[in-house]
């Protein structure tokens, strides 16, 4: 019962803080937010300093003071961009406030045109939720994955507004995943991933800042079990106060080894994603344990379910 209660009071609270935020002009509320982040720097010391410790394993060169410079920044950075989400109402038109330059738009458009779908590799940079709204804005088919929350009320928030900007949802742990997967990319859609976290689902080892962490696999594995085509798409927050997103086409690995394979490509778009971090890192989810799992933690459980979805294809 406490914490059924306790869960009430949270979900309560952040929906007396949106009703807040959207009583603000757009402006305002992206000032509210950030704000709202720098005082949960202040406040929250274990996220505070998590976020310290990674910024510093990952850029070794840089001293204390920037190290906690960007730390702020990552926090008023996730502040200002949450209020834009419960705001986004307010944006007016959305590919003006994120925009998609030319060549962007060119190397989306030649993998979608090859009619074997797309997998969109991103990361937790920038705002990925915008960016998939504003690509869905533009016409293009888009789904993603999502978790759902320990609170199905928030499940249920997170549904509606992907579902209200044209971005279809399949939930984390729903039966015939998989399935589901396959038919977005068959159907010629694009289905999207974000491979830069630590989460338990199949995945396999790769370099992130220069050490080993465990990154989901599923990206690879559909693309090279479907044919699809690969596009990687990052977003960063512009001079002008909005996001600019930048896409590329990946060309897979030749190597013949199908594990070796999904192994070598994971690395490769993992590094894709260390680059552009790198250049944005006040950005990115630092408080997240990346490192966590250890190869020794991994059971077979934890790995890649590659007969499996063998079968279900045919192939």
């Amino acid at each position: 019962m406490g914490k059924k209660i306790k869960n009430a009071v949270i979900y309560l609270l952040a929906r007396m803080l949106m009703v807040f935020v959207r009583m603000m002009s757009f402006k305002r509320s992206q000032r509210f937010g950030a704000w709202l982040g720098r005082r949960v720097f202040l406040h929250a010391r274990h996220e505070r300093e998590k976020t310290i410790r990674h910024l510093g394993r990952a850029f070794p060169e840089k001293d204390a003071n920037e190290i906690e410079n960007i730390a702020r920044s990552v926090f008023e950075h996730f502040g200002r961009a949450a209020a834009e989400l419960v705001n986004v109402r307010k944006i007016g038109e959305i590919t003006s406030f994120v925009e998609v330059g030319l060549v962007s738009r060119k190397a989306l458009d030649d993998a979608l045109a090859r009619g074997r779908g797309v997998v969109f590799v991103s990361s937790h940079c920038g705002s990925w939720e915008l960016m998939a709204r504003t690509l869905a804005r533009l016409g293009y088919p888009i789904n993603t994955i999502g978790k759902k929350s320990y609170d199905p009320r928030f499940t249920r928030l997170i549904h509606r507004f992907r579902e209200a900007g044209s971005v279809h949802t399949i939930w984390r742990g729903d039966p015939g995943i998989i399935d589901q997967m396959v038919a977005v990319v068959r159907r010629g859609e694009v289905m999207g991933f974000l491979i830069d976290q630590d989460t338990k689902v199949p995945g396999v080892f790769v370099p992130f800042f220069g050490r080993e962490a465990y990154t989901p696999s599923a990206a690879a594995v559909l693309f090279r079990k479907t044919n699809a085509a690969v596009v990687t798409g990052f977003n960063h927050r512009s001079s002008r106060g909005g996001y600019e997103i930048i896409l590329e086409e990946y060309t897979p690995c030749d190597l013949p080894d199908f594990d070796a394979a999904v192994c070598e490509d994971t690395r490769r778009l993992t590094a894709r994603i260390e680059d552009f971090i790198s250049r944005h890192p006040a950005e990115w989810v630092w408080m997240h344990q990346r490192w966590k799992t250890r190869p020794q933690d991994v059971t077979k459980a934890k790995e890649p379910r590659l007969p499996e979805m063998e079968r279900r294809n045919g192939t």
